[in-house]
């Protein structure tokens, strides 16, 4: 098992590049499985539409593989020029800044802590860094790419790095990362008698650090009896439409017809009698606000992006939107100004907590300037019950 396990770190180590933004995509990726697992049918309705990355999407990836050559860097899979030589590129990215320095070294942090962890007690544990995990003994072609797995004696370690700061990831029976532990199972299960997975994300835009854990068997149950069979359905494009929150990354959510009746539901009410809605009806109406809203936004962005390309909707037109005014040269403004007699005409305000963290990094932030900085009670805000924070008035006392 020793010569394996060596000729597979080997394999491992011999990477000196970052191919985060090259890896391909399985049809049922692991990313996207809690859609196509709750609407199998929208993968091949999906197929029809353009995949067009988002400015949130490239800064994640630019996010991941600023966390790969780190851990690389770390595990010692790159020498000193390759990581230099990489580093000088992703400095020269939009993306670069003090916070993308800051976050990532958190995730790393975390990693290194759990690797070191494991090398107390295992001796010979496997880390791969970015590794293809293959599924498909339950999904059609399906795989997926690991951000890290950590294999040891009778346990697989599956971390995932999120650079988002607008939704709150759970690992709590969270799909895509129980493919990535399933997909390591099938692979090193035979090496190290695995009995038992523990998964974790990383979030440090929003502090989240959240881990979940079971027994192989409950996986397997999982991957047998819920996984295989929608799987299936997706990959034949079979199955019923069904809308939900999954729908927020789908490529047919602009004109879904089942995400369209899903929202109209609430137009079929009878409002009028009595004039003013029951408890009971506002009950009802609150769970989808928030995704009617998000529904609503999305259909004028269609329609708009459709009228810019020419199409003409019936009772609507397009116009330049309010704009402020703003300065052609602020150099010429200053000479102008200052030649007429007018020096007065500069702000100085301390930058925003936000910017100053960017500008110091989070770390160096928390060193000089942490005992000045506190954070107020939010505003009572309504939110569902499954919502991990403190209620409010729990949260205002502490």
């Amino acid at each position: 098992m020793s010569d394996m396990l060596n000729e597979t770190n080997t394999t491992s180590n011999a990477a000196t590049e970052i191919q985060h933004t090259n890896r391909a995509h399985a049809r049922l990726n692991a990313s996207s499985s809690h859609r196509w697992m709750m609407c199998p049918p929208s993968v091949r309705l999906s197929e029809q539409f353009e995949d067009k990355p988002s400015t949130y999407a490239e800064e994640g990836t630019f996010c991941h593989e600023l966390c790969e050559l780190k851990l690389r860097r770390y595990l010692g899979d790159m020498t000193a020029e390759a990581v230099e030589a990489q580093y000088a590129e992703h400095r020269d990215s939009e993306f670069y800044s003090d916070e993308t320095e800051s976050v990532t070294d958190e995730y790393v942090a975390f990693c290194i802590e759990t690797i070191e962890a494991v090398r107390s007690s295992c001796p010979d544990p496997l880390i791969m860094v970015e590794h293809r995990l293959d599924y498909s003994e339950y999904v059609p072609e399906g795989f997926g790419t690991g951000d890290l797995v950590i294999v040891a004696d009778g346990i697989i370690k599956v971390i995932d790095f999120k650079s988002g700061r607008g939704v709150r990831v759970d690992a709590n029976r969270n799909s895509q990362l129980m493919l990535y532990a399933l997909g390591a199972l099938l692979e090193f299960d035979p090496l190290y008698d695995i009995h038992h997975v523990r998964m974790t994300i990383v979030q440090p835009r929003l502090n989240n650090l959240s881990s979940c854990e079971m027994e192989v068997d409950e996986l397997l149950r999982w991957a047998e009896t819920e996984v295989r069979p929608k799987a299936m359905l997706a990959y034949e494009g079979k199955g019923e439409f069904c809308a939900g929150e999954w729908c927020r990354f789908c490529k047919a959510r602009y004109t879904c017809r089942k995400r369209s009746e899903y929202h109209m539901r609430l137009a079929e009410r009878d409002f009028k009698q009595p004039d003013l809605l029951s408890d009971e009806e506002i009950a009802d109406i609150l769970p989808v606000a928030e995704s009617l809203n998000s529904w609503v936004q999305d259909l004028m962005a269609y329609a708009t992006q459709e009228a810019v390309d020419g199409k003409h909707w019936p009772g609507y037109k397009l116009v330049a939107g309010r704009t402020v005014r703003k300065y052609t040269s602020e150099a010429e403004v200053i000479k102008a100004a200052t030649e007429a007699g007018y020096t007065d005409i500069y702000k100085t305000t301390l930058l925003g907590v936000g910017d100053l963290e960017k500008r110091l990094g989070r770390k160096k932030f928390s060193e000089v300037l942490g005992r000045y900085v506190v954070k107020p009670q939010g505003a009572p805000t309504l939110v569902p019950e499954t919502d991990p924070r403190k209620p409010y008035s729990d949260a205002a006392g502490g």
